[in-house]
Order: C-alpha cells, then structure tokens, then sequence
C-alpha cells in the first residue's frame, strides 16, 4: 500500500516521461521520505526507566527547643520513559515522617523500597509529585539543622523559613550558591545544592563581625568519604573518593590515616603540590592554593589480603562532621563474610551512592555507612576453586555427503563457530578419508596432523561484540573411498567427523544417485532421520567477519607460510562440491563428543550403458 501511495502521489506531481523517468520534486520526495522511511523507524529504547529534572524544598520551622521540626513541602518535576509495564521512581528518604505526597491532584502511589518512599507507575511521560514531610531537628553548641537524603535529581533548590529575632547565619555544605533575607522576624534562606547523597542545613545565631573575623581564622570542614574495596585473590584493592566542604577559611593542608601496611598506589586531587605517606600509614598532602568550598581528595591503596582482618579503610582529620560510605565487591570466585562490624551499620546495596556502585562491573556484596570515628569491619574470605568453563562452542554443523555410484564419498561440513581461547578444532575424520580443502572465516588454511591422526583446523578467537561473542565460518571438503553400490538391494554406512567442541545441532544431507533409493523404516544410527530439518541452517556468512577475525585468518595464514606448513607459500584450493541426486535428511539436536554415525538400506537399479 505504501508503495501505491507513493507512486500515485509521484505521477499526480509534475513529471517527464521521457526515457522512462518520473522526476520528483525534491521537497515532495524529502517529505515523503522522512514519512515512510525515517519516521518509521524504531525508536531506540531510553537508557533508564525515568528521570528527574528538578527538585524544590520549602520548609518552614515551627515549634520551639526540642520539640522544634521541619515541615518541608518538597516539589518534584520528573518523566517516566518506560513505554509498557510498570516503573519504580525513589522519591524521599523514608526516614522522614511523610504527611501527603499527591500527583496531578490526586493521592500518589508509594510504597517503602530500599531506604525510600518509592512512586510505583504505569503511565509514560512527564510528572509533578508535591510531597509534605516533617524532619526533626538536632541542636549543639548553638548551631540547629537537619539532615535528609537527597533525590537523584538534575536540579536541587532549597529554601528554609525560619522565625527569629536575631540574625541567623545558615549553612548548606556542598551548596553552590546562597542567598539570605530577612522579612520582620522571619529569617529566610534559599542554596542551590549539586547532586549529592545527602543535604544537610544548619544555622546559629549571627555573631559581630569581630565575632566573624574570629571565627574565620579557624576553618570548618565537612567530609564524606565513599571507598570501593575490591576482593581478589590474596590482595585487597581500595578506591576512596572524599569530597571535603571547606567555610569560613581555605585550607591548604589534608591528613589521611591509613593502616601501616597498606600500600598507597596514587593520590589523586587537584593542585597537589606534594604527598607523602608516614611509617604509621598516615599521608599529608599539600596544595599550591587554598581550597574552599568543595574539594575532592582521592587515594587509591592496596593491602594483602588475611581472611578475618579488618578492612583498612580510610580516617579523616580535622573534620567537623564525616560520613562514610563502603561497598565490597568480589573479583574472583571468593564467598565474602562480615561479622562483629563495629561503628558502622549494614545497608542495603542500592542505598550505596552511585559513585560506588558506578565504577565497578563485579557485583557489590557488602554495603556499610559509618559516621566517623573508630571503624571495624572484619572481613572472612573463603576461596573456592575454579571449574572448568566452555571456551569453544559450535552453534550449527551443517553437512552435505554426496554418494557416487562407484561408492565413494565426498563430504563438506560448515560449522558456525564462537571461539574464546582454543586454538585447533580438533576433527576426527572417518578411516582414511583425504582432507581436499579447509577454510576459516572465508580464508583457506592448510590444516595439521596431530596425535593419533586427527586433524587440526587453526581457529581465530571470536570477536566480543555487545558482550557477546559473534561466531565465524570453519569450513572443510574431504573424500572417503567406498564399495561400489550393489545392483540391487544393498546396505550402507556412512559417518561423519567427531570435533572436540560441542555443537547446538547438527543438519545433514546425505545424497544418493538418481537411481538409488533408500528403503523406509530402515534407517539406524546416532543421527536420526527427518522429513525436513527443524529449522534452516543458520551460519554466518564467510565474506560478513570481523575485522579482528579477518586479521587473525590473515595472520595465521602467514605464520603457515613462514613454517612451511603452506609448502612455502602454497595456497590450498578451493574446493566446491557438486550436489546432485537423491537427498535425504538427517538431524540431531546437542551434539557432545560421540560417534555420529546411519546405515540404512537402499535400492539401486544400474543404468544399462
């Protein structure tokens, strides 16, 4: 119908027939092609089920003392691209006292998942969720705040009201812009806060500017650490990224207590003038500037690995508040076990901050958050040893035998074949067959005589394509001598090559000449006979390969040449076989190392020459 549609709208628009051309106008043919070819196309899936774009807090303080709290209305923008089923969006930390939470007017979905009130959906494409919630409020030495976890959002804006008298000094650590006002007694903040884990606002009564100066000469530091350990055989390998929020001063000094037997293999930061690691394990690293605001500070560091010591993790000095995050991974086939942890608490994996689980394409197992201060987390490790995978895989073996009268055979068989790290299929052809040609990925090679007879075919290693690896082209043509069929009714036993891989299914054609039949209900063997292959042979095509593979090919068919396994420079012949007469079918699913094998009955009738 498209096409109809198409040739009609060409012929109703101005043409010249002459020499059998229709001549479009180009406007006429570009929109006609961005209709049917280009908006037909599909659309390629979104990366993740959802995004947020934006998140707004508007909290106001009420009460008095300890019995003061945050109400904090909170303001999500967001859109979900799963077209079809259900998404889960993580909205708010459940540690705060949900009070309402509506979308497009209405009360929204949500249930606790992972540390989260989590919005669970079917419709695609954007929303707005207006979320209510209570926060309780922490109060020393003069300073009062909160703490609550952040939404992964691209955009996050803060304002607070907060009534006082006095002038209030707020703080947001980690905020890139602030701004304060005061309307009568009511003292007002707004903060832009980058993507982070968690927020934290504070504030205190507004001293002098005396007072200020005073204060200023003493910087206040604010840290959160977040170290991957990964877990291999005999070594512990640790990743720490700790991002410090400089106020009031710079600072152009850090000191990092480690364990005095872990090995620092980088430090990494901006303006690091010099870093040095003391016999204790300790590192002071100078900057050639002042640091304010936020500085990220990373150490990459190892340890020999001892079953059922603790982690050597890093410890912060001269900071004023530390949060910690750890996640263990595994590297190798090792089973992790942690008890009796110590200033620190078990979390879930997904509450872990993506900076951790992000680096990293072994899985976490073990998930902790600390808060500073004295940390143990003793680590059993028990090793378990390796077995042995496939490394070589034939997904399809098709074959087609051709049987003379005069008994003798001559049989090419095609294997589509992944290969990881072997190096020769190994082909067990039946008795004294002659291999006339071989090929690998559309390239002739010469193949090799190994022990006890058997053939080696040189394989190339598959290349790794979407995680996957795409499978090339083995090829063999070779010819067996035979009785000569009988004048009449005779029997007959044909084999096929036994390979040291495995195979998903195995396709074979066997053909007898035009005047040779083989009689029903006769057929015996290890191959069962078909009416019709299950389905079509699929192999990859010997001219579509890899670059990688044709480089191999190329490679090794060079290296013949030089050991004069090629007779110095010979190529082999192409050898094409001649399909004609009779064909027959048989097929055999998961095929392992075995005698492949049918005999069957036949009758043949001699042409009078």
């Amino acid at each position: 119908m498209t096409l109809l549609l198409l040739l009609s709208m060409a012929f109703a628009a101005p043409f010249n027939s002459g020499g059998g051309k229709v001549e479009l106008p180009w406007n006429d043919f570009n929109t006609l092609y961005q209709k049917y070819v280009i908006d037909q196309q599909p659309k390629p899936t979104a990366p993740r089920d959802w995004t947020l774009d934006r998140a707004v807090f508007t909290g106001t303080v009420v009460g008095e003392g300890d019995d003061a709290y945050a109400i904090v209305k909170l303001q999500l923008k967001g859109e979900i691209h799963k077209k079809e089923g259900w998404a889960t969006v993580p909205l708010l930390g459940a540690a705060t006292a949900l009070r309402s939470a509506t979308i497009g007017g209405k009360d929204a979905a949500l249930y606790v998942q992972s540390g989260y009130y989590t919005l669970i959906t079917d419709k695609p494409g954007p929303f707005e969720a207006q979320l209510e919630f209570a926060v309780k409020l922490f109060s020393a030495d003069g300073e009062t705040g909160f703490t609550l976890p952040l939404p992964a959002a691209g955009a996050t804006v803060v304002g607070l009201a907060v009534q006082s008298n006095d002038e209030l000094a707020f703080e947001v650590p980690g905020a890139q812009g602030l701004d304060t006002t005061s309307v009568g007694n009511e003292r007002r903040l707004q903060a832009y806060v980058p993507s982070m884990s968690s927020l934290t606002v504070s504030w205190s009564r507004k001293v002098n500017e005396s007072a200020v100066e005073e204060a200023k000469r003493e910087a206040r530091v604010y840290a959160e650490a977040r170290t991957l350990v990964g877990v291999s055989e005999g070594v512990l390998s640790c990743k720490t990224d700790i991002d410090y929020t400089v106020l009031h001063n710079k600072v152009d000094k850090f000191h990092v207590s480690l364990p005095a037997d872990a090995t620092v293999l980088e430090v990494r930061g901006a303006g690091i003038r010099n870093w040095t690691q003391g016999k204790d394990g300790g590192i002071d690293v100078e900057l050639n500037y002042g640091a304010e605001g936020l500085y990220r500070l990373g150490v990459d560091y190892e340890r020999a690995l001892q079953s059922g010591a603790d982690i050597p993790l890093v410890k912060l000095s001269g900071v004023t508040r530390e949060t910690d995050y750890v996640g263990v991974d595994a590297r190798s086939a090792v089973e992790l076990i942690a008890k009796g942890t110590t200033g620190a608490v078990p979390i879930d994996v997904r509450e872990l901050p993506a900076a951790i689980t992000g680096q990293t394409d072994y899985p976490v197992l073990l998930a902790y958050r600390a808060r500073g201060g004295d940390v143990k987390i003793p680590l059993e490790v028990k090793q378990h040893p390796d077995m042995d995978m496939l490394v070589t895989l034939v997904d399809t073996a098709s074959a087609e035998t051709l049987i003379t009268e005069d008994g003798r055979r001559m049989t090419r068989i095609r294997y589509g074949v992944r290969n990881n790290r072997k190096q020769f299929l190994n082909v067990k052809l039946p008795k004294e067959a002659e291999v006339w040609s071989a090929s690998v990925a559309g390239r002739g090679v010469k193949v090799s005589r190994g022990e006890g007879g058997d053939v080696l075919v040189p394989l190339v290693r598959s290349d790794a394509s979407g995680g996957a690896l795409s499978a090339f082209l083995v090829e063999l043509v070779y010819v067996e001598n035979g009785g000569e069929l009988a004048n009449g009714r005779g029997n007959l036993k044909v084999e096929m090559p036994k390979v040291d891989a495995p195979s998903s299914v195995l396709q074979w054609t066997v053909y007898l000449p035009t005047t040779a039949t083989i009689v029903p209900r006769t057929s015996k063997g290890s191959v069962r006979r078909v009416d019709w292959f299950s389905a079509a042979p699929v192999l990859p095509a010997e001219a579509v390969v890899t670059q990688q593979a044709r480089q191999a090919v190329n490679a090794e068919v060079a290296n013949q040449g030089e050991t004069g396994a090629l007779g110095q420079g010979v190529e082999p012949v192409e050898v094409d076989l001649p399909l004609t007469g009779n064909a027959y079918y048989f097929e055999k699913m998961l095929v392992l190392s075995e005698d492949l094998w049918v005999s069957f009955d036949y009758k043949h009738k001699v042409k009078i020459r």
